[in-house]
């Protein structure tokens, strides 16, 4: 979608400049014409917007947003379409926001650090109490105006700026930095998540930088799993002692742990600054409406040879793979699991750095649905997942933009050679056409597949693509799937090559 001109009008409003842009489209700042005044203009992407899920999504979280009436919530001024687009006006907000406030200043006094944190604490109560998880803290969407801060970015555009790519310098990387481990791991997310989230942009104000930011996004992931919570008072000088044990507890690998509301971790950031002691809990919205719906047990559907897994029926959890080798018989495709597509024109592989670990579970977020293994709305068979990878294969063999399309979602995220991270559809199969005319590619093979069903599947192995005239590209690779309008459809795409 081409961008709006300046001066042009769209929904009411004259467009004065971008703001923002990433995968699902792009943020203007604009003027309201029938009052005068200056607001946001978020406008989804043509493509984004003509997929029902996103529209879905759109819709309601455009009404949940616009329900909760705070002081530290941007204000939803009007939703709706125009010209086959989706938009969103926002109130907008003059200043800076945080993410750019730590990089131009550095870290802040502790209690700078805490007022900002409190406020967005409250926004967030008010958000879960409205049922609304956020899933998305981190300080590029806290906005200040003053001293005044606005939480944004419900989840409704998922606009990424272009700061927070990943890249080999120690710039940042965004949303990782700031995602709890049960995000990471593709379970289910309530409003205990961004209690995590926000502590860890408690501490990232407070120290300049996140708490497990490592060199690489592997080792950062790593470390929100499996190591313990910093001190902040022992990595940058004038931090209170008293925020060690607010961040112990804000940063808790489990959520039972964490603070029960985001309210109680700003009110015990704002104590620990003025050194006085934490007021008792006012009770927790976390286990209230802003929790994951309950799920039925996942089945997965056994392929020839394997068994067939139960998660456990308290808590939908992502099953233990089912390992899928070329000595076995096919899935339901009827294609085999070692995989090797030969064709005669020229090809290239869309293999890059290494960017996760592939020893996690699962990082793809799930799309929670009714049903039972296998069905259009339920969870994914195990054959579905590894089918799924094999349509891929085919696709990107084919140069086949519109079959890439089809097993994509609206959403998908690619990490690949470039510090960039391609965000959304649009974005991921630009990115390929671009690579399609170089190489020629003899063979395209995957072999030693694990899979693993579910309401977030996942499909990982060993890749080897053979080219005329140059040595062969060898490496793992990783997709993340979820399940959308009753197919399989990849969410995420990674490699880890193997140095040639």
């Amino acid at each position: 979608m081409a961008d709006l001109e300046t001066g042009s009008e769209f929904a009411g409003c004259r467009i004065e400049g971008v703001l923002g842009r990433g995968g699902m489209g792009v943020i203007y700042r604009a003027t309201e014409l029938s009052l005068g005044r200056p607001v946001a203009l978020k406008l989804i992407a043509t493509e984004q917007a003509s997929d029902p899920d996103v529209r879905e999504r759109f819709e309601r979280e455009a009404r949940l947003t616009a329900s909760i009436e705070h002081p530290n919530v941007v204000p939803v001024y009007a939703a709706g379409e125009e010209d086959g687009h989706l938009y969103l006006v926002m109130r907008y907000v003059p200043g800076t926001d945080l993410h750019h406030l730590l990089r131009s200043e550095g870290a802040l006094e502790p209690a700078r650090a805490a007022s900002i944190v409190a406020q967005v604490a409250g926004a967030l109560d008010a958000a879960h109490a409205a049922g609304l998880v956020h899933r998305d803290v981190k300080p590029a969407n806290v906005l200040l105006a003053g001293s005044h801060a606005y939480l944004s970015d419900f989840g409704i555009t998922r606009v990424q700026a272009s700061d927070t790519r990943i890249t080999d310098s120690g710039n940042w990387i965004g949303t990782v930095d700031f995602m709890a481990p049960e995000h990471l791991r593709g379970e289910p997310t309530d409003a205990r998540a961004d209690v995590y989230a926000l502590g860890c942009v408690l501490y990232t104000a407070l120290t300049g930088t996140p708490p497990f930011r490592r060199e690489t996004v592997p080792a950062t992931i790593t470390a929100h799993l499996h190591e313990g919570p910093p001190r902040p008072s022992a990595v940058a000088l004038g931090v209170p002692v008293a925020f060690d044990a607010v961040i112990a507890r804000a940063l808790a690998k489990e959520p039972a742990d964490r603070y029960p509301s985001a309210g109680d971790l700003g009110r015990a950031a704002l104590a620990a600054a003025a050194g006085e002691r934490a007021s008792t809990a006012r009770g927790s919205v976390a286990t209230g409406a802003a929790t994951p719906e309950e799920a039925e047990p996942t089945r997965i559907a056994p392929l020839a040879g394997a068994t067939a897994v139960m998660a456990p029926p308290e808590r939908t959890r992502v099953a233990e793979p089912v390992r899928v080798r070329a000595s076995e018989k096919a899935p339901p495709s009827g294609r085999p699991q070692d995989v090797k597509v030969q064709r005669g024109r020229g090809r290239k592989l869309a293999l890059g750095a290494t960017v996760l670990v592939l020893a996690i579970p699962a990082i793809a977020v799930a799309r929670w649905a009714s049903g039972s293994g296998g069905t259009p709305t339920g969870p994914l068979s195990a054959g579905e997942v590894l089918t799924t990878a094999q349509r891929f294969a085919d696709a990107y063999t084919d140069e086949d933009d519109a079959a890439l399309r089809r097993v994509l979602t609206p959403d998908v995220a690619r990490y690949g050679t470039d510090p960039q991270i391609q965000r959304g559809r649009v974005s991921v199969v630009a990115e390929y056409h671009r690579q399609f005319a170089a190489d020629k590619i003899e063979s395209y093979r995957l072999t030693d597949v694990t899979v693993t069903g579910g309401r977030a599947g996942r499909a990982q192995g060993n890749y080897t693509v053979t080219r005329a005239g140059a040595p062969p590209i060898t490496g793992r690779i990783i997709f993340g799937m979820v399940r959308r309008d009753g197919s399989p459809r990849i969410s995420l795409i990674a490699t880890e090559p193997r140095p040639s």
